[in-house]
């Protein structure tokens, strides 16, 4: 006999509903009324987890967004502006480019208790058809106030690839096209498919969420685009030297379908052409973001975050290989 599990069906607040494209972290749980995962309503409510660490993910939100006002306010002002430029407000501003839009906080009654939620973007906005992945970034993903009970739990998840790649791969869903009737399905893995893996199917998995075969039109753009904002991370930390991110996640988003529509090819993203209704320029359809900050410490000495480039790095490599097959 087969077990029939029924699907969680929350009670939110109307006008709201669970995030279709979750792919890991904290979700709603039949057994447990207490259990938050992530809603939507155009943006995305990410309910804060444990009190420390919701207070830290809050703080590091509104310094983003505090810099940022800091920094265009000093821009109408020469004077300001040279001398914010070496700040370390100049350098969170332009963090923000590389981490959802956060619109403050929101406190919503789900299965009948009240819970406060960031307000976010929506990296998916617009897309059809999303593909969306979580890679958590770092070979260490417990915090200095972890306890020695947590630290050695961080340490025995997804071995293989975090001591090797410094990556680890809680979920993603991906669209792909059945062949030879060319149907499309969609395909999701959860964190125990990532625990299984090794370097080489750590390797596997990122080409299946590329679709890198069978080949689409579009693929060298989608991995050219990705690699782009990859870099752009990869500078900016390689910059910095304020912070330590701790279990913090990249999410690559994509839209599967301009992958097969030849009429939203582009000649790269350097050279494009002028955008018309029906062509997307490709970092409207191609998103990478820093995301998940309940873990984010001073940098100690003001030493740089090697832990999280090492891991970056590592996806940077992989990806340039998969472009030059």
């Amino acid at each position: 006999m087969v077990a029939v599990v029924a699907a969680v069906t929350p009670a939110v607040p109307l006008g709201y509903r669970q995030l279709g494209t979750q792919v890991a972290g904290h979700t709603f749980e039949a057994s447990n009324a207490a259990a938050v995962g992530l809603l939507q309503d155009g943006r995305v409510f990410k309910p804060l987890g444990k009190p420390e660490c919701g207070l830290r993910e809050i703080q590091f939100y509104e310094s983003l967004a505090a810099a940022t006002s800091t920094i265009a306010a000093a821009a109408g002002d020469a004077g300001k502006a040279e001398n914010a430029a070496d700040n370390d407000l100049a350098l969170l501003a332009a963090l923000a480019e590389h981490v959802p839009r956060y619109y403050g906080q929101r406190k919503l009654v789900v299965n009948q208790r009240e819970h406060t939620f960031l307000q976010l973007e929506d990296l998916t906005h617009g897309m059809a058809k999303p593909c969306v992945m979580d890679v958590k970034i770092g070979k260490r993903t417990w915090d200095p106030l972890s306890s020695p009970h947590k630290r050695a739990i961080e340490q025995q998840k997804y071995v293989m690839c975090k001591q090797n790649l410094g990556l680890c791969l809680p979920g993603f869903q991906v669209y792909q096209q059945e062949q030879p009737c060319g149907k499309t399905i969609l395909i999701r893995h959860g964190r125990d498919y990532g625990k299984s893996l090794n370097v080489e199917g750590f390797h596997q998995a990122l080409a299946l969420f590329f679709n890198v075969q069978p080949a689409h039109a579009n693929v060298p753009q989608l991995l050219r685009e990705v690699l782009r904002q990859l870099h752009g991370i990869h500078s900016w930390f390689k910059r910095q030297r304020l912070l330590h991110f701790y279990a913090s996640s990249l999410l690559i988003c994509y839209d599967f379908d301009r992958l097969s529509n030849p009429s939203s090819q582009q000649n790269g993203y350097h050279h494009e052409p002028p955008v018309t209704p029906a062509i997307k320029p490709p970092d409207q359809w191609i998103r990478v973001r820093c995301i998940d900050f309940a873990h984010i410490f001073p940098a100690a000495d003001a030493q740089p975050d090697e832990n999280y480039m090492f891991g970056l790095q590592s996806l940077i490599d992989i990806v340039e290989s998969m472009l030059q097959r």
